[in-house]
This record gives C-alpha cells, structure tokens and sequence, in this order.
C-alpha cells in the first residue's frame, strides 16, 4: 500500500484537530464513532508508529476503533 504512510500521516493530523475539511465532512460520524482509545491519544507518536510497522500490536479494540471511521483515508492532497 504505497500510500498507507500519507493515510497514517492523516490520521495523526486528524487526531491532533488538524485537517479542517476532513472534519467538516465527517464529524457528525466521527462523533457516532466515538473518541479515539486513550492509547492511541495519550501517544500519538508511537500510535503512528505502531500503525507503520506492527498495527497487531495496537490491539483489537484500536483496530476495531480504526476500522469503522474515515480517520485514516488517504488526504485530499495524495495521489
């Protein structure tokens, strides 16, 4: 997946309050998501990291967290 490092990238940007438009879209289902696992924000660094080189270790609930939201779709800018 060559652009699973921009996804990733996003994702973190996303987290941090980044990424106005991303948000303008698609708040009203991340807030029926619900918030991140405290392991993903209480570290966003190794998250990111986690998500680049082992995504097992994350952990099921994260994955699962990660899986049924937009967070980690490509930016708008990655061709």
């Amino acid at each position: 997946m060559p652009l699973w490092p921009a996804c990733v990238d996003a994702a973190l940007l996303r987290l941090r309050g980044g990424d106005e438009e991303f948000w303008r879209q698609w708040g009203e289902l991340m807030e029926r998501v619900g918030p991140a696992p405290d392991s993903v924000t209480e570290d966003l660094d190794t998250a990111g990291r986690l998500l680049l080189e082992s995504s097992w270790e994350l952990g099921a609930e994260v994955l699962g967290w990660f899986a049924w939201n937009p967070i980690l779709n490509r930016p708008a800018t990655a061709t």
